[in-house]
């Protein structure tokens, strides 16, 4: 293929939606850019490549974001520093997806992070996102002493332009301070996101799902049902919001609404069989596996949620206890396999703890419908809420590309429960759905 025949079918990959035909295409355009010899061509294309693989692969974003570190360090000049500045965002986020996958050894990421904290020293910048990814893999193997001192040092460090966006660094740190029982200080926080000094297309709705199990601890009961109902509405249906549905599980078992839970998770278990991050799936079947356990205990152990076929399993309709049991056998499998790769026990421990969880006094009264004037009137063309609600969110680092604008590589909407009154189908019968996801916090 000539240089102008690889450009073209770059261009025309580039608008394919994100699947394996796409990244099939990348990968052969990639491999004639190396045969010609077509350094920048190479570059533009596992740049694609890199996009496609966050949303389908994200365990294999390393590869390709090293050849474009590498190839910058060899031949300055060959890029332009738009594209270089952008690798920086594809580092960070590929050793975070090595960190949620059981697929690679621990040594990869921690290699990888290695060469993160270096270049960042390098650059002069700030090792603020080393230190947050220190963090976070001390969190990861259960070593929680350590995971504090890098949370001390992350928040010390001072900020710079690679430090990614103020608002989920915040949501990012009350997620750790509440899987330590630090409710308080969780909530505090994200207070700065809540209250709008923090600003971020992603907020408040990941603020508000990542602290509502915080304020239902505290006894802080409407403003865990508000935040609740709040940021499911914008997660049901959000590919990125996978990450956050054990959170609202975890509070509709917790809170006593066993059937709006039974709901959200008939409708998200299809995303369960198309895992592309095993941290989130892990952690969507422990919540499902507790929910269904309180729900069984509550009477509602004649439910007969669907579960859709996949691979060598058959469709069926399964009862409360069938798919509690299910999802108890694929959280510990996948806790174990996690384990093996850590050599460490802390996730089955974790999940073990998330099983036996008794539930708070309730139910927990949730809040009103919106209705009429209260809901907010749809988005028009041009404005950023219309890809929230074609369910398009990507990544920052993706976003401050102008070649991916306007992509809706996702249209696919899902209806409620975006409130509670019109959540279940007949006799309070789950209704279900399918969708992608993206890459969440590390488990």
């Amino acid at each position: 293929m000539t240089a102008d025949e690889l450009a073209a079918a770059l261009a025309d990959a580039r608008d394919r939606p994100d699947d394996a035909a796409k990244l099939a295409e990348l990968d052969r355009i990639v491999a004639y850019a190396d045969a010609a010899g077509d350094l920048r061509l190479g570059f533009t294309a596992r740049l694609a490549l890199v996009e496609v693989r966050q949303q389908i692969e994200p365990w294999r974003l390393l590869p390709p974001v090293r050849w474009c570190l590498d190839l910058v360090d060899r031949v300055p000049g060959t890029v332009e520093q738009f594209d270089a500045d952008r690798l920086p965002d594809y580092h960070r986020a590929a050793v975070a997806a090595l960190c949620a996958t059981s697929r690679l050894a621990l040594a990869r990421a921690e290699a990888a992070l290695d060469d993160l904290e270096r270049r960042l020293g390098a650059a002069g910048r700030s090792r603020r996102p080393a230190y947050a990814l220190r963090c976070r893999i001390a969190d990861h193997v259960g070593a929680e002493p350590a995971a504090r001192r890098w949370l001390a040092r992350w928040r010390a460090a001072p900020r710079d332009g690679w430090s990614g966006c103020a608002g989920c660094e915040a949501v990012e740190q009350a997620r750790l301070l509440t899987g330590w029982g630090r409710w308080t200080e969780a909530v505090q926080t994200v207070e700065p996101v809540l209250t709008g000094r923090l600003d971020c297309p992603d907020q408040p709705e990941r603020a508000l799902g990542t602290v509502q199990l915080a304020y239902l601890r505290l006894g802080r009961y409407a403003e865990a049902a508000d935040a609740h109902v709040r940021a499911h509405r914008r997660h049901r249906r959000e590919r990125a919001g996978f990450a956050f549905l054990a959170d609202h599980l975890r509070f509709c078992a917790l809170a006593g609404h066993h059937d709006r839970g039974l709901t959200i998770l008939a409708r998200h278990l299809p995303e369960l069989d198309r895992r592309h991050d095993e941290a989130s799936a892990l952690e969507f079947a422990a919540a499902g596996a507790l929910l269904c356990r309180l729900a069984g205990a509550a009477g509602l152990a004649r439910h007969r949620p669907h579960r859709a076929g996949h691979a060598q399993r058959h469709p069926a309709e399964l009862t409360v206890a069938a798919l509690g049991g299910e999802l108890t056998v694929t959280a510990e499998d996948l806790a174990g396999r996690f384990d093996a790769r850590n050599g460490t026990s802390h996730q089955s421990g974790r999940i073990a703890g998330w099983l036996a969880e008794c539930p708070v006094p309730g139910p927990v009264p949730l809040p009103p419908a919106p209705t009429g004037a209260d809901r907010r009137p749809a988005a028009m063309p041009g404005d950023p809420r219309r890809a929230e609600e074609s369910g398009d969110r990507r990544p920052a680092a993706l976003s401050r590309d102008p070649r991916r604008a306007g992509r809706p590589d996702d249209p696919r909407r899902a209806e409620g429960p975006d409130d509670h009154r019109r959540a279940e189908g007949p006799g309070g019968a789950p209704r279900s759905r399918s969708g992608g996801h993206d890459r969440g916090p590390v488990a």
